[in-house]
């Protein structure tokens, strides 16, 4: 007897999808193309040595506990860290708001399953991050998209949104955004934007889910701008960060700081996913702040990535196609291109990976359909020379197009 698995699915688990970035990922650690496609920090990044010593210290100093179940909520010694680490931010918090996750993404899978139900309405950037909209989708919110130009989220269109909402006697439940150098535009929300994108979660009354990954990736001395939406409203905002950026992926160390009430039910959900993060992880992780190794790496960090930043936009300047627009990122890892006419950047991928480059196409990063002339360039993986050479052979290719 044949089964029918598809029927026998739940309506998420027939609505599954990809994340079209993880299929580009073997490919681009291949070392066969240049890959401008993969987001990921550089393993060039990575304090091998000094990871290597603080596990066998953990393991030989703590291994009873290191190597055993922990609390949902996350090692008590991290949460002191992290609550260190939002003082830096500008934001005070205790305990009870902060919950240690499995990445990032088990925060925002842990948001979505809590905030919706089939058809609540979520705002997000237009482009937003593949990873966000994958859990809106599979927290089965129905999404609509915001309007970025070069200082972020255009509020008159999220106003314009908001109504629109309203009028149809339905309410907007959050905001998804990534307000430093967003994946994938590589944007920077304006200060004054900020202001205004709060004043609006008061008057409509929905909650933010604040993304912020890059925080510490800046390249200008002066970081006063990028002041955490959460640091000026803490009962409007679901803040997420993460060590996968000044650390290592590896250790899948990420929080959220969210309201007493809220961080209850995240716990609580989190504990059927799966009973706690890694301890192991995690003490590696409470180490490196206790010692400084995370806040001591930071100033490298930040010019290893602006050099790479810097090679690539010198390279567009020079060589770019006639009519192409790009976005000129103040930190992070990514780039936002936009071709003139109605080239479709997905259909032209494979020729292009056959001349050994490789990009994200921009239209999965778009709720509505649009995006079909755009890609995204991650300068985070090449060195300053690869991207040169890379970025003037994908050029030379657009030109054809």
């Amino acid at each position: 007897m044949m089964i029918d698995y598809q029927e026998l699915l739940s309506e998420v688990g027939r609505t599954l999808r990809p994340n079209v970035i993880r299929k580009l990922t073997a490919l681009a650690n291949s070392g066969k193309v240049i890959s401008f496609a993969a987001g990921a920090p550089s393993v060039d990044t990575f304090p091998i040595a000094e990871i290597a010593e603080i596990a066998i210290q953990t393991v030989r100093d703590k291994g009873k506990a290191a190597l055993q179940y922990g609390a949902t909520r996350g090692l008590g010694s991290l949460l002191e860290g992290v609550i260190a680490i939002m003082a830096e931010r500008g934001v005070r918090c205790s305990a009870d708001e902060v919950v240690m996750t499995t990445g990032s993404q088990q925060g925002l899978d842990l948001i979505a399953r809590l905030l919706f139900s089939p058809g609540d309405i979520a705002l997000v950037e237009l482009p937003s991050y593949i990873g966000g909209i994958i859990a809106l989708h599979n927290g089965q919110a129905r999404m609509v998209g915001v309007k970025q130009d070069d200082d972020g989220m255009v509020i008159d269109d999220l106003r314009e949104k908001l109504e629109q909402a309203k009028a149809q006697g339905r309410r907007v439940k959050c905001i998804y955004t990534i307000p430093n150098f967003q994946n994938p535009s590589g944007v920077t929300l304006s200060f004054e934007r900020r202001k205004a994108l709060l004043a609006l979660a008061d008057e409509y009354d929905f909650l933010i889910i604040e993304d912020d990954p890059y925080y510490e990736l800046y390249f200008a001395e002066d970081a006063t701008e990028l002041k955490p939406l959460v640091a000026m409203n803490r009962e409007r905002v679901i803040y997420l960060s993460s060590f996968s950026k000044t650390l290592a992926p590896g250790l899948r160390t990420a929080w959220v700081v969210a309201p007493k009430a809220f961080s209850a039910k995240i716990e609580t959900l989190k504990e059927g996913a799966d009973l706690s993060s890694s301890v192991f992880d995690q003490a590696i992780v409470a180490e490196a702040i206790r010692s400084g190794l995370v806040a001591k790496r930071l100033p490298e960090i930040r010019r290893f990535y602006q050099v790479r930043r810097d090679a690539m936009l010198e390279t567009l300047e020079r060589h770019a196609p006639a009519g192409a627009r790009w976005t000129k990122p103040v930190g992070g890892f990514f780039l936002w291109m936009e071709l003139a006419g109605k080239v479709d950047t997905t259909e032209i991928l494979p020729q292009v990976i056959e001349r050994g480059i490789a990009y994200v196409p921009g239209q999965p990063f778009f709720v509505d359909d649009g995006g079909t002339n755009t890609l995204r360039l991650a300068y985070s993986k090449e060195s300053p020379e690869r991207i040169a050479e890379g970025i003037e052979m994908l050029c030379n290719i657009l030109k054809q197009s």
